[in-house]
C-alpha cells in the first residue's frame, strides 16, 4: 500500500512513528534542534472521509500531544493520500500544511498558497511516486484504491467537470432550440422566437422586459447554440465550484441581463434597429468572473490559467468585431458585468495561520 511504502520513505530519513490507533493515519516525526517536524498521513480513497472540521480537531490533537511531552515547537506537514483530488481539496486549498498524494495519476498536488517543500521530501515523495506507481506497473497496487477507481471512473469524473446548476443550464438552452427548431408548429415556434429576442424597442416602447431573460435561451441556428454550450461546459463548471451554485447562477443571470442592457443601450444611441438572441452575454461574463478570480488565485484556477483566460477573451472579442450579425456591445457589457460580480461575490479561501509555520 501507498501509505507504507511513504511511511517507509520517510522512516529511511530518520523519522520515528507515533503510535495512533487509526489504521488510515500514520503520524511520523524528526527530532530536530528547532523543532519537531511532523508528517501526518491521511489515506482517503474517496477524498472525503475527513471533514475539514475533523482533520483540524486531529492536527491539534496530535500538536498539543507533541509540545505537551517535548515542549518543542511542531512543524507540521499533511499528506492525503487520495484517488479523488477534487474530495479531498476542501481540506488541501485552505490549508497550508497539506498535500494531497493523487494515486489515480501518481502525482503530488501541492496549491499555490502551500509551501513548497518539508525537509526535501518532495523530492523524494515524487521519484517514488514517479517510480514504483507507473501506470503500467503491477508491483505497488492497492486492491482497495483499484476497487474504489472502479466504480467511481464514471461518477467521479463526471462530477468533476459536470457542475450541475451549469449542466442544467445548458440542458435548458438545448431543449428551448429543440423545442421551437423542431418540436412546434413553424408559425408557433418562430412567434416564440419573435416574441422572446431582445429588441430596444419592444424593451422601451412596449417595456417587455421579460426579453432580457429569454434572449438568452434563444439561438439563431444549431451552430450558434453548439459554440455558446461546448463554451459554458467548459467554463461554466470552473466558475460554479469556485464560487458555488448560487452565486454562479446570480452571475450568470445578471451577466446576461447587464450585457442586454448594454446593447439596448448603445443600440438605442446608435439608433440601430437589430434584434438579438444568445447566451454569448451571459457566457461573456462567465469568462470576465473567471479572469478576475484566476487572477486573484496568482493566474492559475483548476486547469485554467490567466494567460488563457485572457487570451481566450480578446480572440472572443476580436472575432466579434470583425464578424457581421455579432451584437458586441452585449459581450462587452457581460464581460464587464462578470468581472464586477466577481469582484462582489468571489471571497478567496484564506489558509489557516498556526503558530507552527516552517
Amino acid at each position: 500500500m501507498l501509505i507504507d511504502d511513504i511511511t517507509g520513505l520517510l522512516g529511511n530519513r530518520s523519522f520515528k512513528t507515533i503510535g495512533v490507533n487509526a489504521r488510515d493515519i500514520r503520524v511520523l516525526y524528526l527530532d530536530k534542534e528547532d523543532g519537531l517536524y511532523t508528517a501526518m498521513l491521511l489515506e482517503c480513497p474517496n477524498g472525503n472521509e475527513f471533514t475539514a472540521l475533523q482533520y483540524n480537531n486531529i492536527k491539534r490533537q496530535v500538536t498539543q500531544n507533541l509540545l505537551q511531552n517535548t515542549g518543542k515547537q511542531v512543524h507540521f506537514q499533511t499528506l492525503i493520500i487520495t484517488g479523488n483530488v477534487a474530495g479531498a481539496a476542501d481540506i488541501c486549498q485552505r490549508e497550508e500544511q497539506a498535500w494531497i498524494v493523487d494515486t489515480r495519476n501518481n502525482r503530488l498536488v501541492i496549491y499555490e498558497n502551500q509551501r513548497n517543500d518539508f525537509l526535501g521530501i518532495k523530492k523524494d515523495l515524487e521519484e517514488l511516486l514517479f517510480s514504483a506507481y507507473e501506470p503500467d506497473s503491477s508491483a505497488h497496487r492497492n486492491p482497495e484504491q483499484e476497487v474504489y477507481n472502479r466504480k467511481n471512473d464514471g461518477s467521479n469524473h463526471i462530477s468533476k467537470f459536470l457542475s450541475p446548476c451549469n449542466t442544467i443550464i445548458v440542458i435548458l438552452n438545448v431543449f428551448v432550440f429543440l423545442m421551437i427548431e423542431f418540436i412546434l408548429p413553424t408559425r408557433t415556434g418562430n412567434r416564440l422566437f419573435k416574441e422572446g429576442a431582445l429588441s430596444w424597442m419592444e424593451v422601451i416602447d412596449n417595456r417587455e422586459y421579460y426579453r432580457l431573460i429569454t434572449y438568452m435561451f434563444l439561438h439563431s441556428g444549431i451552430s450558434h447554440l453548439g459554440n455558446n454550450m461546448i463554451l459554458l461546459l467548459f467554463i461554466g463548471d470552473n466558475l460554479e465550484r469556485a464560487v458555488g451554485k448560487w452565486k454562479y447562477i446570480l452571475i450568470y443571470t445578471l451577466s446576461g441581463i447587464l450585457a442586454g442592457g448594454t446593447s439596448i443601450l448603445y443600440n438605442l444611441f446608435k439608433y440601430n434597429l437589430i434584434v438579438s438572441v444568445g447566451a454569448s452575454g451571459a457566457i461573456f461574463g462567465v469568462v470576465g468572473a473567471m479572469a478576475y478570480i484566476v487572477a486573484v488565485n496568482k493566474g492559475r484556477l483548476e486547469n485554467i490559467s490567466s494567460r488563457q483566460i485572457i487570451f481566450f477573451a480578446i480572440l472572443s472579442l476580436y472575432g466579434g468585431m470583425t464578424s457581421q450579425g455579432v451584437d458586441n456591445s452585449a459581450h462587452i457589457g457581460g464581460l464587464i458585468s462578470g468581472v464586477l460580480l466577481a469582484v462582489l461575490l468571489y471571497r478567496k479561501p484564506k489558509p489557516e495561520k498556526t503558530h507552527h509555520n516552517v
